[in-house]
């Protein structure tokens, strides 16, 4: 693939193929490195210390919500987890975007970009099979219990059940960032293997040739699709002043 006409005639033969035949709502991801799996930072990064995940997760949302103090009030133990995402810390949650361009940028916003990629998820036949439901999740409505108990504490309560395979889940847009990312996540459980080992048929990849960087970067450009749009804050601005300016 050469010409943007021909990565977009893929992507629409891939969104017309049998395995989005039911998806009404396909969401996408963008890697700027084609080693990428589709897993969390939590699971992809720690996972490799031996340390006990459980205990690390619960001490990350806990330390989090210590020290931010009083300077914001989160209303759950969910919007918690989404904040804490967004501004970086390693958690079980992975980013989605319903919008393309937003999974491009992503795909070109490295240091080093090498072999980029995106993905398409049919997030309902991930639902179908993980938790047989039929719809994206709400966490805040369609799980029985908050985040910390369903995910990350170490209680012995027997009624908690922790999920183990990934989850799409449909978070309530508080935060800036996911607003304007328009962002949605799957949100993974116990088992660690990557979502597109887990379940094959419900992804799809797409590469992004090196002739179609530039092409697809100016496309980015012209929509209004950048650092500012997509992270709508200061740091967000600096950024975007300072690659206008080639600084």
């Amino acid at each position: 693939m050469t010409t943007t006409d021909a990565f977009f005639d893929t992507i629409d033969s891939k969104l017309k193929s049998k395995k989005f035949s039911d998806c009404t709502f396909p969401i996408f991801r963008g890697h700027a490195n084609g080693s990428y799996k589709l897993q969390p930072t939590l699971q992809r990064v720690y996972a490799k210390t031996g340390k006990d995940l459980e205990t690390l997760e619960n001490n990350l949302y806990c330390d989090f919500r210590s020290l931010v103090g009083p300077r914001i009030h989160f209303s759950s133990s969910w919007e918690t987890l989404f904040a804490m995402r967004h501004e970086g810390v390693p958690t079980r949650l992975l980013d989605w975007t319903e919008n393309l361009g937003t999974a491009l940028f992503f795909a070109f916003d490295a240091p080093a970009v090498q072999d980029p990629h995106i993905w398409i998820l049919n997030p309902y036949a991930l639902n179908k099979k993980a938790v047989r439901a039929e719809t994206l999740q709400n966490p805040e409505e369609d799980f029985k219990k908050d985040y910390q108990s369903t995910y990350a504490s170490r209680c012995n309560d027997k009624s908690i059940v922790i999920h183990k395979l990934p989850v799409a889940i449909y978070p309530n847009r508080s935060n800036d960032r996911i607003f304007a990312q328009r962002g949605l996540f799957t949100i993974h459980g116990s088992d660690e293997r990557a979502l597109e080992d887990i379940y094959p048929d419900c992804v799809e990849r797409i590469n992004i040739t090196k002739p179609l960087l530039p092409k697809l970067q100016k496309l980015l450009s012209t929509f209004g699709i950048n650092k500012y749009s997509v992270y709508p804050d200061f740091q967000g601005l600096c950024d975007y002043l300072k690659q206008q300016y080639s600084y």
